[in-house]
């Protein structure tokens, strides 16, 4: 494997991550936005407002996108620790 092999390999891993921290980040600030507004008429409209398609899809994407950010750190801690707990392979 060559170097800029690796280079588009990490830069394509990276830029999925990016794309889920943009999908839970924006998702997160439209719901409270167009789903759930901070006013008393936003509470008295929420439970017909939650069940439309657009509230349905930004939850898929702020619940989705915090799983892959979680997924994200798991990775990256699994692959830290290759680095920080040595590990001997017995060859009989």
């Amino acid at each position: 494997m060559t170097f800029e092999e690796i280079k588009n390999f990490v830069k394509n891993v990276a830029g999925v991550y990016i794309l889920w921290i943009l999908v839970h980040y924006i998702s997160a600030h439209l719901y409270v936005y167009w789903c759930v507004p901070a006013t008393i008429l936003g509470f008295i409209a929420s439970p017909f407002i939650a069940p439309a398609p657009h509230c349905q899809a930004l939850r898929w994407g702020l619940y989705n996108g915090g799983n892959s950010i979680i997924t994200m750190w798991l990775i990256l801690g699994a692959w830290l620790s290759r680095f920080i707990i040595p590990m001997k392979i017995n060859s009989t």
